[in-house]
């Protein structure tokens, strides 16, 4: 009886060990480790049409939706190199806009989103959701009137957008914030997260939130993630935040480091996320994107803006995995 007693205290102690081992392990030991299943493959040409103009084209920062039929949609930056006399990251005439059943194949070209080669001449990294409580699509956008901004358009069909033209907290945010990624958060309000510098008066890299209900009335930038790698620009691009299992996964692009590097940072905290001691994985891509459509997860890469670059200017897509941590 002495033995069985001692055996089985012995085995309860060892069962409080391995589950205070487990409380007590570090994020990164828990995390997944998102990683591209097979080749990234080209899913459509960034030129509309062999005969649509004389110009190279390319893509750049995108987003994907579903809409309530079950089509996939793209929408991105998707521009001719410039012509002579304007300038590169300036000429951004237009927002592309295709459909797809299929996600890797068969897209179709749809009219421009936006266009605005007779207006601003500049129309910047698009993200789409579906806001509920207006029963609208809606679309944060950067912009060039005055300056660049960040603004919001709204359509009920995916297809024809209007903006009021007024900018996203223009005295909060610098210049230069962009590449909006929109997500319902877990307070019921939706979470814009951008790159930008200097706010709070920090001059580093970051990724912002910014909450709103309404997309009228915005609360003050947070910062979510800051890196201290120079204090006059953003060298980060293109923020993706993903829940998966109770952790956050912050996915973003080090373009001014290495173009097609995208970063992985996981966290327990969607409010905080710490690039020097939680990085988990870096990906090939640029601004990716994370879609789950017809039972399958996709990431994707597109760009760059650069005509020097040979055959990589159109949106490519592989298959997302997920490698789940030892469980020893």
């Amino acid at each position: 009886m002495k033995r069985i007693y001692f055996l089985g205290l012995m085995a309860l102690l060892l069962s409080s060990c391995a589950v205070g081992k487990k409380n007590n392990s570090s994020v990164l030991d828990r995390a997944e480790i998102p990683y591209i299943i097979g080749e990234s493959r080209q899913i459509f040409d960034p030129k509309p049409s062999e005969t649509f103009d004389e110009n190279k084209w390319f893509t750049n920062d995108h987003c994907f939706v579903v809409d309530q039929r079950g089509t996939l949609h793209w929408f991105g930056i998707n521009n001719p190199f410039p012509p002579q006399g304007k300038d590169l990251y300036r000429y951004h005439p237009y927002l592309g806009h295709l459909t797809s059943q299929s996600a890797t194949q068969d897209w179709i070209r749809e009219p421009f989103a936006i266009n605005e080669i007779n207006g601003t001449e500049y129309i910047g990294a698009p993200f789409v959701v579906w806001h509920e409580e207006s029963n609208r699509w809606v679309m944060v956008v950067e912009q060039w009137r005055e300056k660049r901004q960040l603004e919001v358009y709204w359509s009920n069909d995916l297809l024809d957008w209007k903006t009021n033209t007024k900018a996203i907290l223009p005295e909060k945010l610098w210049v230069g914030t962009r590449d909006p990624h929109i997500m319902n958060g877990n307070d019921g309000k939706y979470w814009i997260h951008v790159v930008a510098t200097g706010n709070e008066g920090v001059k580093q890299s970051q990724v912002l939130r910014i909450r709103t209900k309404d997309f009228v009335n915005f609360e003050e930038p947070e910062t979510i993630m800051g890196i201290n790698d120079n204090n006059w620009a953003t060298l980060i691009e293109s923020p993706f935040l993903v829940e998966r299992n109770g952790l956050y996964y912050l996915f973003f692009t080090y373009a001014h480091r290495r173009y097609a590097e995208t970063i992985v940072v996981v966290s327990e905290n969607p409010n905080h996320f710490d690039y020097e001691k939680n990085t988990l994985t870096t990906l090939f891509g640029h601004a990716a994107e994370i879609l789950n459509y017809k039972g399958k997860e996709y990431i994707t890469s597109c760009g760059p803006e650069d005509a020097h670059y040979l055959n990589g200017h159109g949106v490519t897509m592989a298959e997302l995995g997920w490698l789940q941590p030892s469980r020893n």
